[in-house]
Protein backbone atom coordinates (compact mmCIF):
# COMPACT_ATOMS: atom_id res chain seq x y z
CA UNK A 1 0.00 0.00 0.00
CA UNK A 2 1.15 3.19 -0.66
CA UNK A 3 1.96 5.59 2.05
CA UNK A 4 -0.46 8.98 1.52
CA UNK A 5 1.91 11.42 2.92
CA UNK A 6 4.88 13.05 1.34
CA UNK A 7 8.16 11.32 3.63
CA UNK A 8 10.88 13.83 4.30
CA UNK A 9 14.14 13.34 6.17
CA UNK A 10 13.74 14.96 9.44
CA UNK A 11 16.78 17.36 9.07
CA UNK A 12 14.48 19.13 6.18
CA UNK A 13 11.90 19.86 9.08
CA UNK A 14 14.03 21.01 11.46
CA UNK A 15 15.46 24.19 11.95
CA UNK A 16 18.07 22.95 14.51
CA UNK A 17 18.61 19.41 15.61
CA UNK A 18 20.91 19.38 18.87
CA UNK A 19 22.64 17.53 21.52
CA UNK A 20 22.63 18.21 25.06
CA UNK A 21 25.64 19.29 27.09
CA UNK A 22 27.82 17.28 30.04
CA UNK A 23 27.15 18.47 33.06
CA UNK A 24 31.04 18.59 34.00
CA UNK A 25 31.34 21.07 31.20
CA UNK A 26 28.88 23.91 33.07
CA UNK A 27 31.47 25.77 35.75
CA UNK A 28 29.28 26.53 38.71
CA UNK A 29 28.98 29.55 41.00
CA UNK A 30 26.81 30.89 43.33
CA UNK A 31 24.55 33.62 41.80
CA UNK A 32 21.05 34.10 41.86
CA UNK A 33 20.17 33.16 38.11
CA UNK A 34 19.38 29.34 37.72
CA UNK A 35 18.16 27.26 34.73
CA UNK A 36 16.43 23.98 35.01
CA UNK A 37 18.41 21.46 33.67
CA UNK A 38 16.34 18.17 32.05
CA UNK A 39 17.79 14.62 32.09
CA UNK A 40 16.82 11.20 31.27
CA UNK A 41 15.51 10.85 35.34
CA UNK A 42 12.74 13.77 34.27
CA UNK A 43 11.10 11.97 31.13
CA UNK A 44 8.21 9.79 32.53
CA UNK A 45 5.33 8.70 30.19
CA UNK A 46 6.48 11.31 27.48
CA UNK A 47 6.25 13.80 29.88
CA UNK A 48 8.42 16.33 31.75
CA UNK A 49 8.65 16.46 34.97
CA UNK A 50 8.75 19.75 35.88
CA UNK A 51 8.38 19.64 39.79
CA UNK A 52 11.61 17.74 40.17
CA UNK A 53 14.13 19.64 37.81
CA UNK A 54 17.08 20.04 38.91
CA UNK A 55 18.29 23.74 38.76
CA UNK A 56 22.44 25.19 37.53
CA UNK A 57 23.81 28.62 38.44
CA UNK A 58 26.00 29.79 35.76
CA UNK A 59 27.75 32.74 34.78
CA UNK A 60 29.06 31.01 31.38
CA UNK A 61 25.59 30.79 29.61
CA UNK A 62 27.45 31.12 26.31
CA UNK A 63 28.72 27.78 26.88
CA UNK A 64 25.52 26.20 27.10
CA UNK A 65 23.09 28.14 25.03
CA UNK A 66 23.37 25.88 22.14
CA UNK A 67 22.11 23.02 24.70
CA UNK A 68 19.07 25.22 25.67
CA UNK A 69 15.73 23.82 24.70
CA UNK A 70 12.29 26.29 24.52
CA UNK A 71 8.73 25.37 24.42
CA UNK A 72 7.42 22.44 21.96
CA UNK A 73 10.94 21.66 20.81
CA UNK A 74 10.96 17.70 21.19
CA UNK A 75 13.83 15.39 23.04
CA UNK A 76 15.12 12.16 22.32
CA UNK A 77 17.23 10.15 24.60
CA UNK A 78 20.87 9.81 22.88
CA UNK A 79 22.21 7.56 25.61
CA UNK A 80 20.44 4.93 28.06
CA UNK A 81 18.60 1.86 28.70
CA UNK A 82 15.31 3.20 27.66
CA UNK A 83 13.98 4.93 24.60
CA UNK A 84 11.98 8.48 25.73
CA UNK A 85 10.46 11.26 24.07
CA UNK A 86 8.78 14.07 25.10
CA UNK A 87 7.53 17.72 24.13
CA UNK A 88 8.56 21.09 26.27
CA UNK A 89 5.79 22.14 27.62
CA UNK A 90 4.92 25.55 27.12
CA UNK A 91 5.14 25.96 30.96
CA UNK A 92 8.83 25.44 30.57
CA UNK A 93 10.53 28.94 29.12
CA UNK A 94 13.65 27.88 28.91
CA UNK A 95 16.18 25.18 30.34
CA UNK A 96 19.21 22.80 29.60
CA UNK A 97 19.51 18.94 28.14
CA UNK A 98 22.22 16.93 29.64
CA UNK A 99 24.11 14.83 27.16
CA UNK A 100 21.98 12.23 26.98
CA UNK A 101 19.11 14.05 25.48
CA UNK A 102 19.01 15.22 21.79
CA UNK A 103 16.60 18.21 20.46
CA UNK A 104 14.62 18.73 17.94
CA UNK A 105 13.59 22.54 17.23
CA UNK A 106 10.80 21.93 14.16
CA UNK A 107 10.19 24.55 11.23
CA UNK A 108 6.68 25.23 9.89
CA UNK A 109 6.44 21.95 8.12
CA UNK A 110 5.38 20.19 11.47
CA UNK A 111 4.20 20.66 14.68
CA UNK A 112 5.51 19.43 17.54
CA UNK A 113 3.33 17.47 19.16
CA UNK A 114 2.58 15.02 15.94
CA UNK A 115 6.54 14.63 15.88
CA UNK A 116 6.68 13.64 19.65
CA UNK A 117 3.16 10.88 18.86
CA UNK A 118 4.65 9.85 16.19
CA UNK A 119 8.18 8.74 17.36
CA UNK A 120 6.29 7.27 20.55
CA UNK A 121 3.99 5.04 17.73
CA UNK A 122 5.06 1.59 17.09
CA UNK A 123 6.14 3.15 13.74
CA UNK A 124 8.35 5.55 14.96
CA UNK A 125 10.03 3.77 17.35
CA UNK A 126 10.98 0.95 15.11
CA UNK A 127 12.21 4.08 12.72
CA UNK A 128 14.70 5.03 15.77
CA UNK A 129 15.62 1.89 16.98
CA UNK A 130 16.36 0.93 13.72
CA UNK A 131 18.92 3.65 13.21
CA UNK A 132 20.36 3.47 16.78
CA UNK A 133 23.73 1.60 17.73
CA UNK A 134 23.43 -0.70 21.07
CA UNK A 135 25.25 -3.00 23.16
CA UNK A 136 23.47 -5.33 25.28
CA UNK A 137 22.28 -2.57 27.80
CA UNK A 138 23.17 0.50 26.29
CA UNK A 139 20.85 1.73 23.60
CA UNK A 140 22.64 5.20 21.49
CA UNK A 141 21.22 7.71 18.85
CA UNK A 142 23.37 10.32 17.02
CA UNK A 143 22.32 13.80 15.58
CA UNK A 144 23.09 12.36 12.25
CA UNK A 145 21.18 9.29 12.94
CA UNK A 146 17.60 11.09 13.39
CA UNK A 147 18.61 13.75 10.86
CA UNK A 148 18.23 10.87 8.79
CA UNK A 149 15.25 9.54 10.00
CA UNK A 150 11.99 9.18 7.48
CA UNK A 151 8.98 10.90 8.72
CA UNK A 152 5.25 11.31 7.09
CA UNK A 153 4.25 14.63 7.04
CA UNK A 154 0.18 15.13 6.40
CA UNK A 155 -1.54 18.23 6.28
CA UNK A 156 -0.97 20.36 9.38
CA UNK A 157 -4.59 20.20 10.40
CA UNK A 158 -4.50 16.76 10.38
CA UNK A 159 -0.97 16.74 12.55
CA UNK A 160 -2.93 18.86 14.78
CA UNK A 161 -5.78 16.26 15.09
CA UNK A 162 -3.45 13.62 16.03
CA UNK A 163 -1.49 15.17 18.66
CA UNK A 164 -4.59 15.93 20.60
CA UNK A 165 -5.42 12.66 20.34
CA UNK A 166 -2.53 11.32 21.44
CA UNK A 167 -2.13 13.92 24.06
CA UNK A 168 -5.98 12.62 24.98
CA UNK A 169 -5.15 8.89 24.99
CA UNK A 170 -1.85 10.05 27.22
CA UNK A 171 -3.83 12.10 29.49
CA UNK A 172 -6.59 9.20 30.01
CA UNK A 173 -4.02 6.54 30.15
CA UNK A 174 -1.84 8.37 33.41
CA UNK A 175 -5.23 9.41 35.40
CA UNK A 176 -6.45 5.60 34.90
CA UNK A 177 -3.32 4.60 36.42
CA UNK A 178 -3.57 7.63 39.18
CA UNK A 179 -7.08 6.07 39.75
CA UNK A 180 -6.08 2.36 40.28
CA UNK A 181 -3.35 3.41 41.96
Amino acid sequence: MKNAFPIKLLRTLAREIFAGVSLYNIHEYKGTETLPTINIKDIFDGQINEANLSHIHTINLKNIKKSMVLPYDVIITSRGTQLKIAAIPNSLNQAVITSNLIAIRLGEQMLPGFLAAYLKSTVGQQALLSRATSSTTQLVLTISQIEEMKVPVPPLSLQEKIANFANAVEEQYRLSIESAN
